[in-house]
């Protein structure tokens, strides 16, 4: 089982792009690819908008989902991917 920690600065990459990113990351794939190559598209499990806005604008979150194959975890600055 394949797991990726990173320490975001959510000002600087919006939720939504982290988790493409390390997803991709974890498939040795590009971001671009997931749709095609992997059939994974962030918007058939979650609002990224929605996404980006709650861990944006709150102080002290913690919250998790699948998307895919992928356990996601966000606890305040780190993101957390691990294929299940």
């Amino acid at each position: 089982m394949a797991r990726r920690h990173i320490e975001c600065d959510w000002s600087q990459t919006p939720p939504s792009v982290a988790i493409v990113e390390a997803i991709a990351n974890l498939g040795n794939s590009t971001p671009t690819d997931l749709p095609a190559t992997h059939g994974i598209v962030l918007s058939d499990t979650i609002d990224p908008e929605a996404l980006d806005t709650l861990v944006t604008t709150c102080e002290s979150l913690s919250l998790s989902f699948s998307v895919d194959e992928y356990d996601v975890q966000i606890t305040g600055n780190t993101l957390t991917i691990r294929d299940s």
